[in-house]
């Protein structure tokens, strides 16, 4: 994900067109009603809607008027404000795009998301999209979080929460809902492959402080009497607003350790920024091409790394699920594409779209899709995901034993020399 200011202009001119005619609108009458719609349709000139060609020539806003005082006035047991329509219509418009990764955030759902990028909140710690059947699903447990240790896993499809049913549940609507202050309890009833019948998850929220990245060295051995190999594992759980500064500082230290190899674990990670992807993958890169987005009418743009690639020449292993998606992804990719490393786990997420956090003058934000990406030798990530070289299951009972068998198979690899 990268900041931009590219839709603004256009955005708050549309919002603060609707913003006057939705302030004066309630309470009038018909006639007066149809009145403001007129000036209203009158007052959205082509800036507003994106050039001449882009206005319809039955464009009927008096519709939507209509519609806002039938609602206002006679709507049974809702007292709905001004502000809960205005904001309920501008989700409308991102609705009909259909996508689920394009949200209208309030100024407090902003506040709240843009905490998660700086690595605290509170809740359960785990990132939720919806799968490719459009069920609501765990993305990934974040590591030592409640979800984590309430057993949750990635791929996991959240039928209800706390008895509410979610099959037409809209995606800030459920995060709002699975967060809450530290010491509360929320109840997923979860479905997952191999379950009989769907099963309750109690848990207890608390504050979420992602670590984004931490590394430690290990020791791998193709035999009992062969001469062990030091491999730095390199943890990352997250591409937050810090996490490039933090990986930068590791670099040396772990170099400093003259390792034999790198395992580089994006296992769970749900992604983040999509610079922060592109500046850490070059550490592997160099100059290449670490992405390619496609944008708008088929044109595409080669995103490169920086810097110097000084693990270029370390044998790695990337450690890749289905809770891996986004940045993590991109990395990936990238290292398989360039052959850097070799993937070692069970195919990804497939989140390979781009989006556009723009902030809005109330305070409010609009978080866009407007581009999907491409590995370097151009295939699509969307919904297809990054495909292992090796693929390894990590199964509930490893989980219960607490044996990682991809972590194993990585360490075995990087014995045998890569």
């Amino acid at each position: 994900m990268k900041f931009s200011k590219h839709f603004t202009s256009a955005i708050i001119i549309i919002i603060a067109v609707l913003s006057f005619g939705g302030g004066i609108f309630v309470g009038t009458t018909q006639k007066q009603a149809q009145e403001l719609a007129n000036q209203f349709t009158s007052g959205l000139d082509s800036t507003a809607l994106g050039g001449a060609a882009a206005v319809p020539q039955d464009l009927n806003f008096k519709l939507f008027w209509e519609v806002w005082q039938k609602v206002k006035l006679d709507a049974v047991d809702h007292d709905v404000t001004d502000q809960d329509l205005f904001y309920g219509a501008v989700r409308g418009v991102v609705g009909a795009l259909k996508d689920p990764y394009s949200v209208f955030f309030t100024p407090d759902e902003t506040k709240k998301f843009n905490e998660e990028l700086s690595g605290s909140f509170e809740g359960i710690g785990a990132e939720i999209g919806f799968n490719k059947n459009n069920i609501l699903s765990i993305i990934a447990p974040l590591p030592g979080t409640p979800a984590e240790r309430a057993g949750l896993k990635a791929e996991d499809m959240i039928l209800k929460i706390d008895g509410q049913d979610t099959a037409d549940i809209n995606l800030d609507e459920a995060v709002s809902k699975i967060r809450g202050p530290k010491s509360t309890e929320v109840t997923l009833n979860i479905f997952r492959e191999g379950f009989s019948e769907p099963k309750d998850f109690a848990i207890i929220r608390d504050r979420i402080q992602i670590e984004s990245v931490k590394w430690e060295m290990n020791e791998a051995k193709e035999s009992p009497t062969q001469k062990s190999r030091q491999v730095a594992y390199i943890k990352i759980s997250h591409f937050n607003a810090d996490t490039a500064a933090k990986f930068e500082k590791i670099v040396m230290p772990v170099l400093q350790k003259n390792p034999d190899g790198i395992i580089l674990d994006l296992r769970n990670n749900p992604g983040g920024f999509l610079d922060v992807s592109v500046d850490i993958a070059g550490f592997w890169t160099g100059g290449k091409t670490v992405v390619i987005e496609q944008i708008k009418g088929d044109k595409k743009e080669e995103l490169k790394g920086n810097g110097i690639a000084r693990f270029q020449d370390i044998p790695t292993v990337v450690l890749v699920n289905g809770g891996s998606a986004s940045a993590s992804e991109i990395v990936a990719g990238a290292l398989q594409d360039h052959g850097k490393a070799k993937i070692v786990g069970t195919k990804t997420f497939g989140k390979g779209s781009v989006q556009e956090l723009e902030s809005l003058g109330n305070g409010s934000s609009l978080k866009l899709t407007v581009a999907k990406w491409l590995t370097p030798k151009g295939i699509s990530i969307s919904e297809k995901g990054i495909t292992p070289d090796v693929e390894v299951k990590f199964t509930d009972k490893d989980f219960e034993e607490k044996k990682d068998p991809q972590l194993d198979k990585a360490l075995e690899l990087l014995a045998a020399g890569g």
